[in-house]
């Protein structure tokens, strides 16, 4: 009798430890973070504008001396930062941060969609932004979306794109 109870203790006790393994490495699996994407390009970026006809150069110079008062300083129009899954947007007095939520090859450049980081939920829902971005060259990129398109140029050395 003894011997039955030992055997289905052993049996049981073979079947918990295949579950206790089982999630142990399911835990494992979980705990280590996606990867997550990145931009395609980095850095700053000032906006091309008709209206601020300043080169490149100047308005990078003008970036680097006031840093983001340059568009409060109306020395550029638009400022955008690209740095792994964010990207700052500076324009006029407004800042806003977004993070990546996908990236898709498409059509010679890139579809982004994003979401808001701070104050862009309404009831608890975060807002999302869709853009196509085409890298024209290392220094100069184009924005497209609902609203328009914008050309930004490089601030900083030349680099190519990620694809």
């Amino acid at each position: 009798m003894a011997n039955a109870f030992n055997q289905e203790v052993v049996s049981y006790s073979r079947i918990g430890g295949a579950a206790s393994l089982g999630l142990l490495i399911g835990l494992i699996l979980f705990s280590f973070p996606a990867a997550a994407d990145v931009y395609p390009v980095t850095g700053v970026w000032t906006a091309i504008d008709a209206d601020f006809p300043a080169a490149a150069s100047e308005t990078c110079l003008a970036v680097k001396t006031f840093g983001v008062e340059a568009v409060s300083k109306k020395s550029i129009s638009e400022m955008i930062i690209f740095a792994k899954d964010k990207r700052y947007d500076v324009k006029g007095d407004v800042q806003t941060e977004t993070t990546i939520k996908s990236i898709k090859v498409a059509d010679g450049g890139f579809r982004i969609t994003e979401s808001f980081s701070k104050r862009g939920s309404w009831l608890g829902f975060k807002r999302k932004t869709t853009y196509f971005l085409n890298v024209i060259d290392p220094q100069t990129i184009e924005i497209r979306d609902a609203t328009g398109m914008a050309r930004y140029a490089k601030c900083g050395p030349p680099q190519k794109p990620r694809i």
